[in-house]
Protein backbone atom coordinates (compact mmCIF):
# COMPACT_ATOMS: atom_id res chain seq x y z
CA UNK A 1 0.00 0.00 0.00
CA UNK A 2 2.86 2.41 0.85
CA UNK A 3 4.53 1.67 -2.49
CA UNK A 4 1.33 2.55 -4.41
CA UNK A 5 0.91 5.77 -2.40
CA UNK A 6 4.50 6.80 -3.15
CA UNK A 7 3.96 6.14 -6.87
CA UNK A 8 0.83 8.33 -6.96
CA UNK A 9 2.63 11.19 -5.16
CA UNK A 10 5.47 11.09 -7.74
CA UNK A 11 2.99 11.31 -10.62
CA UNK A 12 1.28 14.32 -8.98
CA UNK A 13 4.61 16.16 -8.49
CA UNK A 14 5.71 15.60 -12.11
CA UNK A 15 2.32 16.78 -13.36
CA UNK A 16 2.58 20.03 -11.38
CA UNK A 17 6.12 20.67 -12.68
CA UNK A 18 4.98 20.22 -16.28
CA UNK A 19 2.12 22.70 -15.83
CA UNK A 20 4.48 25.27 -14.25
CA UNK A 21 6.89 25.05 -17.21
CA UNK A 22 4.03 25.59 -19.68
CA UNK A 23 2.78 28.64 -17.77
CA UNK A 24 6.25 30.23 -17.81
CA UNK A 25 6.45 30.09 -21.60
CA UNK A 26 4.41 32.05 -24.12
CA UNK A 27 4.39 31.17 -27.79
CA UNK A 28 2.55 33.49 -30.16
CA UNK A 29 2.82 31.48 -33.34
CA UNK A 30 1.49 32.26 -36.80
CA UNK A 31 2.55 29.44 -39.10
CA UNK A 32 1.74 30.19 -42.73
CA UNK A 33 4.62 28.19 -44.21
CA UNK A 34 4.10 24.62 -45.46
CA UNK A 35 6.14 21.96 -43.69
CA UNK A 36 8.78 19.81 -45.34
CA UNK A 37 6.44 16.84 -45.12
CA UNK A 38 3.74 18.70 -47.06
CA UNK A 39 6.22 19.83 -49.69
CA UNK A 40 7.65 16.34 -50.14
CA UNK A 41 4.19 14.91 -50.67
CA UNK A 42 3.64 17.35 -53.51
CA UNK A 43 7.09 16.99 -55.02
CA UNK A 44 8.06 13.31 -54.91
CA UNK A 45 10.63 13.71 -57.71
CA UNK A 46 12.77 16.43 -56.09
CA UNK A 47 16.44 15.66 -55.61
CA UNK A 48 18.75 16.95 -52.91
CA UNK A 49 20.80 19.70 -54.52
CA UNK A 50 22.55 20.91 -51.38
CA UNK A 51 22.73 19.54 -47.85
CA UNK A 52 25.09 21.42 -45.55
CA UNK A 53 25.23 22.32 -41.86
CA UNK A 54 22.93 25.29 -42.48
CA UNK A 55 20.86 24.50 -45.59
CA UNK A 56 18.80 21.80 -47.27
CA UNK A 57 17.85 22.63 -50.88
CA UNK A 58 15.68 20.38 -53.05
CA UNK A 59 15.10 20.64 -56.79
CA UNK A 60 15.50 19.04 -60.19
CA UNK A 61 18.62 16.94 -60.71
CA UNK A 62 20.20 19.06 -63.47
CA UNK A 63 20.01 22.26 -61.44
CA UNK A 64 22.92 23.77 -59.52
CA UNK A 65 22.64 25.92 -56.41
CA UNK A 66 25.05 27.80 -54.17
CA UNK A 67 24.82 29.81 -50.97
CA UNK A 68 27.06 32.88 -51.10
CA UNK A 69 27.56 36.23 -49.42
CA UNK A 70 26.28 39.44 -51.03
CA UNK A 71 29.72 40.48 -52.23
CA UNK A 72 30.33 37.10 -53.91
CA UNK A 73 27.41 37.11 -56.36
CA UNK A 74 29.45 38.62 -59.21
CA UNK A 75 31.80 35.61 -59.11
CA UNK A 76 29.01 33.46 -60.57
CA UNK A 77 27.75 35.28 -63.69
CA UNK A 78 25.76 32.30 -65.01
CA UNK A 79 23.78 31.97 -61.77
CA UNK A 80 20.62 33.87 -60.92
CA UNK A 81 19.50 35.07 -57.52
CA UNK A 82 16.76 32.84 -56.11
CA UNK A 83 16.28 34.41 -52.68
CA UNK A 84 18.20 35.87 -49.76
CA UNK A 85 18.28 34.91 -46.10
CA UNK A 86 19.81 37.42 -43.72
CA UNK A 87 23.36 38.11 -45.00
CA UNK A 88 23.40 35.19 -47.44
CA UNK A 89 22.05 34.77 -50.97
CA UNK A 90 20.93 31.54 -52.59
CA UNK A 91 21.78 31.49 -56.31
CA UNK A 92 20.95 28.90 -58.95
CA UNK A 93 21.75 27.75 -62.47
CA UNK A 94 19.32 25.90 -64.75
CA UNK A 95 16.54 26.37 -62.22
CA UNK A 96 13.50 28.52 -61.53
CA UNK A 97 12.61 29.71 -58.03
CA UNK A 98 9.21 28.01 -58.26
CA UNK A 99 10.91 24.65 -58.87
CA UNK A 100 13.18 24.68 -55.83
CA UNK A 101 12.55 24.19 -52.12
CA UNK A 102 14.99 26.04 -49.88
CA UNK A 103 15.25 25.31 -46.17
CA UNK A 104 17.45 26.85 -43.52
CA UNK A 105 18.37 24.46 -40.70
CA UNK A 106 17.49 25.77 -37.25
CA UNK A 107 20.61 25.21 -35.14
CA UNK A 108 20.36 27.75 -32.30
CA UNK A 109 23.44 28.58 -30.25
CA UNK A 110 21.50 30.34 -27.49
CA UNK A 111 18.56 29.33 -25.30
CA UNK A 112 16.16 30.92 -22.83
CA UNK A 113 18.19 29.54 -19.93
CA UNK A 114 21.23 31.52 -21.09
CA UNK A 115 19.35 34.74 -20.32
CA UNK A 116 17.34 33.93 -17.22
CA UNK A 117 16.38 36.84 -14.94
CA UNK A 118 14.94 37.20 -11.44
CA UNK A 119 11.18 37.70 -11.16
CA UNK A 120 9.92 41.05 -9.84
CA UNK A 121 7.51 40.46 -6.97
CA UNK A 122 6.57 44.01 -6.00
CA UNK A 123 3.47 46.05 -6.80
CA UNK A 124 2.72 46.14 -10.53
CA UNK A 125 2.56 49.59 -12.12
CA UNK A 126 -0.23 50.35 -14.59
CA UNK A 127 0.79 51.24 -18.15
CA UNK A 128 1.79 54.91 -18.42
CA UNK A 129 0.52 56.05 -21.80
CA UNK A 130 2.31 59.40 -21.49
CA UNK A 131 5.55 57.50 -22.23
CA UNK A 132 4.20 56.34 -25.60
CA UNK A 133 1.16 58.33 -26.76
CA UNK A 134 0.79 56.20 -29.92
CA UNK A 135 0.04 53.20 -27.71
CA UNK A 136 -3.29 54.78 -26.76
CA UNK A 137 -4.70 53.42 -30.01
CA UNK A 138 -4.51 49.99 -28.38
CA UNK A 139 -5.36 51.07 -24.85
CA UNK A 140 -7.94 48.34 -24.24
CA UNK A 141 -5.68 45.57 -25.49
CA UNK A 142 -2.74 46.80 -23.43
CA UNK A 143 -4.73 47.20 -20.21
CA UNK A 144 -6.32 43.76 -20.59
CA UNK A 145 -2.98 42.03 -21.10
CA UNK A 146 -1.32 43.94 -18.27
CA UNK A 147 -4.10 42.78 -15.96
CA UNK A 148 -2.78 39.24 -16.48
CA UNK A 149 0.58 40.14 -14.93
CA UNK A 150 4.21 39.74 -15.97
CA UNK A 151 4.91 37.48 -18.94
CA UNK A 152 8.37 38.53 -20.15
CA UNK A 153 11.90 39.24 -18.88
CA UNK A 154 11.12 39.20 -15.17
CA UNK A 155 9.33 42.54 -14.88
CA UNK A 156 7.56 43.23 -18.17
CA UNK A 157 4.31 42.53 -19.95
CA UNK A 158 4.74 41.99 -23.69
CA UNK A 159 1.51 42.88 -25.46
CA UNK A 160 0.93 41.95 -29.11
CA UNK A 161 -1.77 42.46 -31.74
CA UNK A 162 -2.27 41.75 -35.42
CA UNK A 163 -1.42 44.38 -38.03
CA UNK A 164 -2.24 42.50 -41.25
CA UNK A 165 -1.20 39.18 -42.73
CA UNK A 166 1.47 38.21 -41.99
CA UNK A 167 2.18 40.89 -39.36
CA UNK A 168 2.13 41.28 -35.59
CA UNK A 169 3.05 44.41 -33.67
CA UNK A 170 3.15 45.25 -29.98
CA UNK A 171 4.71 46.98 -26.99
CA UNK A 172 6.66 46.11 -23.87
CA UNK A 173 5.35 47.51 -20.59
CA UNK A 174 7.69 47.89 -17.60
CA UNK A 175 5.65 46.75 -14.60
CA UNK A 176 7.95 48.56 -12.16
CA UNK A 177 7.54 52.01 -13.71
CA UNK A 178 4.64 51.69 -16.18
CA UNK A 179 6.83 52.89 -19.06
CA UNK A 180 5.76 51.64 -22.49
CA UNK A 181 8.29 50.75 -25.19
CA UNK A 182 7.57 50.08 -28.87
CA UNK A 183 9.79 48.17 -31.29
CA UNK A 184 8.13 44.76 -31.23
CA UNK A 185 7.18 43.36 -34.62
CA UNK A 186 7.12 39.97 -36.33
CA UNK A 187 5.61 38.26 -39.34
CA UNK A 188 5.21 34.74 -37.93
CA UNK A 189 4.87 35.21 -34.20
CA UNK A 190 7.33 34.81 -31.35
CA UNK A 191 8.20 32.74 -28.30
CA UNK A 192 9.25 34.23 -24.96
CA UNK A 193 9.27 33.37 -21.25
CA UNK A 194 8.42 35.29 -18.11
CA UNK A 195 11.81 34.53 -16.50
CA UNK A 196 14.07 35.15 -19.51
CA UNK A 197 14.99 38.30 -21.43
CA UNK A 198 15.44 36.36 -24.68
CA UNK A 199 12.80 36.20 -27.40
CA UNK A 200 12.62 34.18 -30.63
CA UNK A 201 11.05 36.16 -33.45
CA UNK A 202 9.21 34.50 -36.33
CA UNK A 203 9.10 31.22 -34.42
CA UNK A 204 6.17 30.12 -36.61
CA UNK A 205 8.59 29.69 -39.53
CA UNK A 206 10.27 26.75 -37.77
CA UNK A 207 8.94 23.30 -38.58
CA UNK A 208 8.80 21.73 -35.12
CA UNK A 209 9.14 18.21 -36.57
CA UNK A 210 12.19 18.76 -38.79
CA UNK A 211 13.70 21.97 -37.29
CA UNK A 212 13.76 23.43 -40.79
CA UNK A 213 12.86 26.98 -41.82
CA UNK A 214 11.29 27.29 -45.26
CA UNK A 215 13.12 30.33 -46.58
CA UNK A 216 10.85 33.15 -47.70
CA UNK A 217 10.86 36.95 -47.75
CA UNK A 218 9.47 37.22 -44.21
CA UNK A 219 10.78 34.02 -42.56
CA UNK A 220 13.90 35.43 -40.88
CA UNK A 221 14.16 33.75 -37.45
CA UNK A 222 16.03 35.86 -34.87
CA UNK A 223 17.11 35.36 -31.28
CA UNK A 224 17.06 38.72 -29.47
CA UNK A 225 17.37 39.98 -25.91
CA UNK A 226 15.55 42.83 -24.19
CA UNK A 227 18.02 45.44 -22.89
CA UNK A 228 15.47 47.32 -20.81
CA UNK A 229 14.56 49.79 -23.56
CA UNK A 230 14.88 47.88 -26.84
CA UNK A 231 15.47 44.51 -28.49
CA UNK A 232 19.04 43.59 -29.44
CA UNK A 233 19.81 40.78 -31.87
CA UNK A 234 22.15 38.08 -30.59
CA UNK A 235 21.65 35.36 -33.20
Amino acid sequence: MERILTYLICILILSCQSKTEQQNSVKIEVNESPTLTEDAAKNDKLDTLLNTKNYLILGEKLAKVKVVKDDEIDKFPTFEILIGYRDEVIIGENIDYNDVKIYRKYNPKTSFKDYQVAMYEGKLANPDFSTDPDAKRFITRIKNECAKGINFAGQYTLVTWGCGSPCQSGVVVDRKTGAIFGGYGTALGSEFKKDSKMIIRNVGAIDTTTSLIKVCAYCDVNHEIWTGTEFEEIE
